[in-house]
């Protein structure tokens, strides 16, 4: 596979592809205090229960799950080194809906990591009991976001003003809110990667992905001009260890696209040498580090 210098990846324009994010589906080693966390003090609903499997919605009425959770008691517990998931992203659909999320999960006890605001987003961040890291956010409207003169998206991490977010809320009984409503979703990903060129070559080759913003040891993707689906760093990880089949943690993350770009992207499989599996209405790809991609078409546009 071709190999580019940090000024080609960050210069470098893809063609677009038409994509959303689907659900993200964890190994677990104690489905107990995890069901815990997800159902009693985040609110998700559960469906499609079995011993080793299950479902979690952001409501009764939603077609698709957020999370799916694999148990699995002798998975090993990833090392700190490796690839994998840094954290996982769900959307809401409304700064109001954010200010619930947090009035609800501290009503529950969850305890946050941290608050952040992003210029095109607002967060809030925490843990799951496995160490699965999880970011609950809403974007600002897109006409605020502001780009560079490259067409790079303007990022950062700047404190979270609570009291304005609150204010969204303000007169709501507080048995009033929910976690997650109706219209929630997986919004991005953020992997752990051991070498992050490698790892960009790979999503813009594969997925049509743009760099939207480039911090040498992070690096955020997107198609159509999102701020990204796909974040990735080193932080932890420059140089470790890829994924092993057995670890706890990161299963697989869902790619959702048109049939057109699924059967494109099963032609442009088939005469590469990237790793890959397919039935007839799925594919699953590894990308360099082995985090695997759930590939799958919709019906509908994706936008």
């Amino acid at each position: 596979m071709q190999v580019w210098s940090e000024d080609a990846v960050v210069s470098q324009k893809a063609s677009e592809m038409d994509l959303t994010l689907g659900p993200v589906s964890l190994v677990v080693r104690d489905l107990e205090p995890m069901m815990n966390f997800y159902v009693k003090d985040a609110g998700l609903r559960m469906k499609c229960i079995d011993d080793h499997y299950v479902e979690l919605h952001p409501s009764e009425e939603s077609s698709e799950p957020l999370l799916i959770l694999k148990h699995d008691p002798r998975a090993e517990k990833t090392p700190t080194d490796a690839a994998g998931l840094y954290h996982y992203a769900i959307l809401l659909p409304s700064r109001k809906s954010l200010a619930a999320a947090y009035l609800s999960l501290g009503n529950a006890g969850v305890v946050f990591d941290g608050y952040a605001d992003h210029l095109v987003s607002e967060a809030l961040y925490l843990t799951d009991p496995e160490g699965n890291g999880i970011e609950i956010y809403a974007d600002r409207p897109r006409s605020e976001w502001q780009f560079d003169e490259d067409r790079k998206v303007q990022m950062a991490t700047q404190p979270l003003d609570i009291d304005s977010l609150l204010a969204e809320v303000s007169g709501i009984p507080k048995n009033g809110l929910n976690t997650f409503e109706d219209g929630a979703k997986v919004g991005h990903v953020h992997l752990k990667v051991t070498d992050i060129t490698r790892s960009v070559t790979f999503y813009q080759q594969l997925l049509g992905m743009d760099v939207m913003s480039y911090w040498g040891s992070a690096a955020f993707l997107s198609v159509r001009g999102y701020h990204h689906h796909i974040g990735m760093n080193t932080w932890e990880s420059l140089g470790g260890r890829s994924v092993k089949r057995g670890w706890a943690g990161l299963e697989y993350f869902t790619v959702n696209v048109t049939r057109e770009d699924f059967n494109n992207l099963l032609a442009k499989l088939s005469n590469s040498s990237i790793p890959y599996s397919q039935d007839p209405e799925r594919l699953f790809v590894a990308d360099p580090d082995g985090i695997d991609l759930l590939i799958k078409p919709s019906s509908q546009s994706t936008t």
